[in-house]
């Protein structure tokens, strides 16, 4: 069964709608003609009579390839069979009666029908024969082909190798984030609720449908303002059929990376596995089921930036800055160093610092610590190396993955249908580090073990009262538990180098992190905040439709009802073992007047003599957890008021109940009035920290269809849908977690710790404030230093979250327009307008950054800092935003014919919101203002906004061997037929770029610096680090290092490197027996081995790096890989 995109889609139902109308010779409308629909491989069949119009509708059939049959007495019998009908489709198959004797019948072969003539959703559908044939890369995952949907970007993965072990690609839809999307199995809760992944992604072997809706939802479906996206699996039939399967890469086959001049790293990828499915009881009772494993031994290869041994010496002048002396001044006081009582060195005022001579600082002044972590890191291992890409690496990562699906599908009558799924993975892998036990930035530092055990099933019920009256329930469960550690966990290693106060229990245990930044990779040694960590979810999902058919109406109505449990223990701000990171700031002079420019050598300076500019740690005092119920329903008429007019007409209403956690002082809420921390569920507080529920979220949804004639369509529509509450660590502040940090009060001054101690890995950390729930629910008091037992206190340095009680569920209201024309020879082409507007779209909003700039002390610019003298961030959740999205959305196919199956579409687009850096929000994925002086800044074009995206798949029968018109007998047939090829090519403009510079002469906390734009932005086509030349010319901006002066730009301007990609796969058919086969096939990925570059450094105040492309997306990606593959079949 193929359609292609012959019918657009929505991610929810299981079942589809045939319909039609019958008509004599001369056209009119037959009434109470007798139609009987059957699907043709299970012998399930259902019945109904055409009403006065002549028409007649089968609602929530099951998916499948039918036989349509009509007879009234004085006519032949007309029978269309093998139609397709496809999950959420209404499939539209008209009959003529002609005269004569009922016992004769006329038999017409169906067509694949073509155009989308009775509904305005916009979508599309990705069959089985796509999923199978297509090259399918990153573990054969369906999710790679969502980028043939119009308005889709390009699917890529997020999140860190443990915490998607599952491998789920993500994708933004029609300019809205990846976190408003919802995925469904079998129309059953899918969505991992803090990340926005797929918790279970099924075998594509397994895979009978995916239903994408991206636009114009009927009101069934919500809760997203991207795409819906529903997965429908095999089932089995009155035939037994099955497959066994493996496919092989190895590194002998791969390209070399652009930028890796090493080896290759070897690699062993082996995914295998099988299915079958065919009747228990024939025309009854069937199943389905699949096996799957993947042994994956890949080789990865990392290019860092290390410090070269000019810097590790001390010197520093190829920085190509001046590095300034923080405890070092000319006056009578500093002109040696001063120190304190425990002889540690007294800093300077950042205005009176004086240079290091020659850009060096003596060994003398080194760090015993610094040192210590130097001898960590390796050196460069490249030829000449520069200040970036000096550094290669390959290293070990290895993961096996186990699945199984099993689906049992049993008509007990013709009016009485079950369905039931179960599906299992696990996950188990290891990223080796590539500093060892030490850690470093492979990954972002994401370098351990982890492990992952999902479990995914539903039960569903169809039970036909009438042929007019049916109704549709299923229930289903999606649960995950994901358990990862850093490679160095259990041991006491930070207290071994000599930072202290780290290591105090198996969840802080490990090495501290060390952030060197502007121009060298992160964490330099250490691992990512997010480790430890060990989250489980669960999902529990009922829902129940009832359809009524009365005369040319088809009523709906339903509820859905969704129960969402989160549990985490992770601490995520700073990492639970701390962090020290080291910014230009403090090796810099910051006078009144002006701010030098600072370079990578500054912070590399700053690093050497332990002056870091922010430090801070995590510390977990108890499980965060999350309890919440929705509640949906909904009322929708598709109506056929003539026999050319269909409309849809609904209304949707949804209930979001504010979430609690699993016990009471599970949430604390900050009050910024009070400077006071709310207990959920203590002391008379609601467990559901008050936050109101509003009952008012309704969503009318309107769409039209009018057939001009059969081969040309017009199609309309507008409608409004919510979004679900885009969170991750919510009201999770003390005594959930403590995230404790200093940074700087005053421009270029060293971070200071509440008792006044400058911050230093030389001293440590401080002690963490015990845990402790008072009995009136409510922590007030500032912390002492030291820390009183058993006393509850607020930590000014300790980043807080403020959750809004009037919190207003984001929604998106989005129409269309479409033409859609049938041409010769089976191509269809279809041209549509489609937009939307956000409304109230979440964004984080630090209600504790700077509000102007300034000169020296930024607390009074602070207003949290002002009124209680919090240093910290402090996240409101959410600030409402606004968005839009206008695009041309096209689509030129061929459906099966011709032994071509073709599929085009082009988008041009353009996405403009506040919230700017869609899908890659801060800790609560609302994203963050990149401009807190004038908010509008923040109004531009989003992140991944490509203003053109043209994508094609094909898949072709060589026109060789028997039944093709060249070399079709003998030898010839069985050597050249049989052999198609696939190939998915995409080609889309860059991205906006990201500009910006460094802050300090700002001194504005929370903002942005952006650099000045000079001249007229040109591409010049550089690649690669310094020497090589820049990719753009960056004459044409400046940093600005007067104080309190704003950049002249926006953050994303312009257009970054653009991206062409093409998947090739050939393959043949080999017949063993009657019914058994063979299939040989090879596949490449980025076949033409075309490079897909990264951004260009976008930071003005890297005088190294500025302009400059020294990586390619996701690390490796456009090298050539190729994958063999045999399958047997019956």
């Amino acid at each position: 069964m193929l359609l292609g995109f012959s019918a657009p889609a929505m991610g929810q139902a299981v079942n589809a709608t045939l319909l039609g109308t019958v008509m004599d010779a001369s056209g009119a409308a037959v009434a109470e003609a007798r139609v009987t629909a059957t699907e043709m491989k299970t012998g399930l069949s259902r019945s109904t009579t055409t009403n006065d119009s002549g028409n007649y509708a089968f609602a929530d059939l099951p998916p499948g390839q039918y036989e349509v049959a009509t007879e009234k007495q004085g006519f032949k019998k007309a029978v269309r069979s093998a139609v397709d009908v496809v999950v959420n489709t209404d499939t539209r198959v008209n009959l003529t009666l002609e005269p004569g004797a009922i016992t004769e019948s006329v038999v017409v072969n169906a067509e694949t029908p073509i155009l989308q003539t009775d509904r305005a959703d916009v979508g599309a559908k990705i069959e089985s024969r796509q999923v199978v044939d297509l090259p399918l890369g990153n573990n054969r995952n369906f999710q790679n082909l969502l980028n043939l949907v119009p308005g889709a970007t390009r699917a890529h993965r997020v999140h860190s190798e443990f915490f998607n072990a599952q491998d789920s690609l993500s994708t933004e839809v029609n300019g809205q984030a990846r976190l408003f999307n919802n995925l469904q199995i079998e129309g059953v809760d899918d969505n991992e609720r803090t990340g926005l992944l797929q918790i279970y992604i099924p075998p594509a072997e397994a895979i009978q449908t995916v239903d994408v809706g991206t636009s114009n939802y009927t009101a069934e479906f919500g809760r997203a303002g991207g795409a819906v996206t529903n997965v429908i699996l095999k089932s089995g039939t009155n035939d037994y059929h099955g497959a066994a399967y493996e496919f092989n890469r190895i590194s002998a086959l791969a390209a070399k990376p652009f930028f890796q001049t090493l080896a290759k790293a070897p690699t062993t990828y082996n995914y295998y596995g099988g299915n079958v499915g065919g009747p228990i009881l024939r025309n009854k009772l069937f199943f389905f089921g699949d096996f799957l494993r993947i042994d994956d031994s890949r080789g990865k290869f990392d290019i860092l930036a290390v410090p070269r041994d000019d810097f590790r010496s001390g010197n520093l002048g190829a920085g190509g800055t001046t590095i300034y002396d923080p405890y070092q001044t000319t006056d009578a006081t500093h002109a040696t160093l001063a120190l304190d009582a425990s002889g540690k060195p007294i800093p300077v005022a950042p205005a009176n610092r004086t240079p290091f001579p020659n850009n060096t600082i003596p060994a003398s002044r080194f760090s015993p610590l610094a040192l210590k972590i130097l001898a960590l890191v390796p050196h460069t291992n490249v030829t000449n190396p520069g200040l970036s890409n000096n550094y290669q690496q390959n290293t070990r990562f290895l993961k096996n993955t186990t699945a199984f699906d099993t689906k049992f599908d049993f008509n007990r009558k013709d009016n009485d249908r079950f369905a039931f799924r179960f599906s299992r993975a696990v996950q188990s892998l290891n990223d080796q580090p590539i500093f060892g036990l030490a850690g470093g930035p492979k990954g972002g530092g994401f370098q351990g073990t982890g492990e992952q055990h999902v479990q995914s099933g539903a039960l569903n019920h169809t039970h036909v009262f009438s042929p007019s009256l049916i109704v549709e329930t299923r229930v289903g469960v999606s649960h995950y538990r994901n358990i990862a550690h850093n490679s160095d966990f259990g041991s006491k290693a930070s207290d071994a180098l000599g930072i202290t106060g780290v290591n105090l229990d198996a969840f802080t245990s490990g090495l501290t992190g060390i952030d060197i930044q502007n121009g060298f990779s992160s964490p330099m040694v250490g691992y990512s905040a997010s480790l430890p960590w060990d989250r489980g979810e669960t999902n529990i999902n009922a829902v129940t439709n009832w359809t009524k058919i009365h005369r040319n109406h088809t009523f709906k109505w339903g509820v859905d009802v969704r129960r969402l449990r989160d549990d985490l223990v992770q601490a995520q701000t700073f990492s639970p073992r701390g962090v020290f990171r080291f910014g230009t700031s403090t090796t810099a002079l910051v006078t009144s007047n002006t701010t030098s420019a600072t370079s990578r050598g500054n912070n590399f300076a700053a690093f050497l003599i332990d002056a870091p500019t922010e430090v801070g740690r995590d510390v977990s005092v108890i499980s965060g957890s999350w309890r919440e119920t929705e509640l949906f329903s909904y009322g929708q008429d598709k109506w056929q008021p003539t026999s050319k007019l269909t409309l849809d007409l609904g209304l949707r209403w949804e209930l979001y109940l504010p979430p609690t956690p699993q016990h009471s002082g599970g949430y604390s809420n900050y009050d910024p009035t009070t400077n006071t921390l709310v207990l959920a569920g203590i002391g008379g507080n609601p467990l559901n920290l008050g936050r109101d529920t509003s009952y008012h979220y309704f969503g009318p949804r309107f769409g039209l269809a009018y057939r001009f004639t059969e081969q040309f369509v017009l199609r309309g529509g507008f409608g409004i849908s919510f979004e679900p509450f885009p969170n991750n660590q919510y009201a999770w502040n003390y005594p959930v977690r403590q995230a404790n940090g200093t940074n700087q009060v005053t421009a270029g001054a060293l971070p200071i710790w509440p008792s006044g101690q400058i911050a230093s890995m030389g001293f440590g950390f401080p002690s963490p404030a015990p845990a402790a729930l008072p009995s009136n629910g409510v922590i007030s008091g500032v912390c002492q230093v030291p820390p009183v037992p058993g006393v509850a206190c607020i930590g000014l340095n300790s980043q807080y979250n403020v959750v809004d009680k009037n919190f207003q569920q984001p929604y998106v209201e989005s129409w269309n327009l479409a033409l859609e024309r049938a041409l010769p020879k089976n191509f269809v082409l279809d041209v549509a307008y489609v937009g939307n507007h956000g409304v109230d779209i979440p964004m984080d909003y630090d209600l504790n950054a700077a509000v102007a700039a300034s000169v020296g002390a930024t607390c009074p610019q602070r207003p949290l800092c002002a009124l209680f003298g919090r240093t910290a961030a402090t996240d409101f959740l959410f600030k409402p935003t606004s968005s839009n999205y206008h695009a041309l959305q096209t689509r030129f196919n061929h459906r099966t014919g011709g032994g071509l199956l073709l599929t085009t579409s082009y988008t041009f687009a353009k996405a403009l919101a506040y919230r700017s850096d869609v899908g890659d929000g801060g800790g609560n994925d609302g994203g963050s203002p990149s401009f807190y002086l004038n908010f509008q800044r923040n109004y531009m074009v989003v992140s991944n906004n490509r203003k053109h995206t043209f994508v094609q798949s094909v898949v072709y029968d060589l026109p060789f061997g028997k039944g093709k018109p060249l070399l079709h007998s003998g030898w010839a047939n069985w050597v050249a037929g049989g052999w198609q090829v696939s190939t998915v090519m995409t080609v889309m403009s860059g991205r906006p770029l990201d500009f910006s510079a460094s802050g300090t002469a700002l001194n504005a906390p929370g903002t942005r610096q952006t650099p000045n734009q000079v001249g007229s932005f040109r591409v010049l086509g550089g690649i690669g680090p310094a020497p090589n030349g820049a990719w753009f010319d960056t004459s044409a901006f400046t940093a600005i290092n007067t104080p309190q002066m704003a950049g002249n730009m926006s953050r994303f301007m312009f257009a970054g490197p653009r991206y062409f990609n093409l998947d090739a796969a050939m393959f043949k058919r080999f017949p063993i027996r009657e019914r058994i086969g063979l299939e040989i096939r090879a596949e490449a990925f980025s076949i033409t081995n075309t490079p897909h570059f990264d951004q260009p450094n976008g930071n003005a105040s890297d005088a190294v790096g500025f302009g400059h492309i020294t990586g390619t997306i996701g690390g490796a990606d456009g090298n050539r890989t190729m994958e063999l593959g045999a399958k047997l079949t019956f």
